[in-house]
């Protein structure tokens, strides 16, 4: 007799895999890698490692597997994050900086636990000038009117700033990943 476990959709956010030539990791390969190790409905969406999948597992259970798998397989160690689609559906409607924003402009950033309040209250004294963040628990939203380039706000900034790990992506991203995981 087989019990039937219900499926979970997951999306997967790798940490700094595919950036200026560090941590290359092929999306194809991971793809298969995946479907191999049993997960169902895997798919990737652009190189800069967001993977859907479907397990029976809890989020926690898929990130260590995930994780793991990558290491094996690849010789990477990659922070990996999951979340599944209500927590991105949350993320997207609680954005806490308002305005007219350009959607490849809002970054929203995944940290693995919420920063200390007095990291961010020192943070929150920094001038930095038109760009503008806030955090909400675990989930930081930061924009750049400018553009990412000459910016100084970025995922290492605030990584080393509240003493987090962390990956982002911008809105345009979690829009289609939310679509995906539907």
């Amino acid at each position: 007799m087989s019990i039937n476990k219900t499926l979970s959709t997951y999306v997967v956010l790798l940490r700094a895999v595919n950036v200026s030539g560090k941590n290359i990791l092929k999306m194809a390969d991971l793809r298969q890698e995946l479907v191999d190790a049993g997960f169902q409905h895997v798919r990737t969406y652009i190189q800069s490692g967001n993977i859907l999948l479907a397990s029976a597992d809890t989020a926690d259970s898929v990130q260590q597997q995930v994780q793991q798998l990558i290491l094996d397989k690849f010789s990477l160690t990659v922070q990996t994050f999951v979340v599944d689609a209500p927590l991105i559906e949350k993320a997207l409607a609680s954005i806490p900086i308002k305005g007219e924003l350009a959607p490849n402009r809002l970054f929203i950033t995944l940290f693995d636990k919420t920063p200390k309040k007095t990291l961010v209250d020192a943070l929150q004294g920094t001038d930095h000038g038109t760009e503008t963040f806030a955090l909400v628990d675990n989930i930081l939203y930061f924009y750049l009117p400018d553009g990412a380039a000459k910016a100084k706000m970025s995922n290492n900034y605030f990584e080393k700033k509240l003493q987090v790990v962390g990956t982002g992506r911008n809105l345009n991203t979690y829009q289609k990943l939310l679509e995906l995981a539907q």
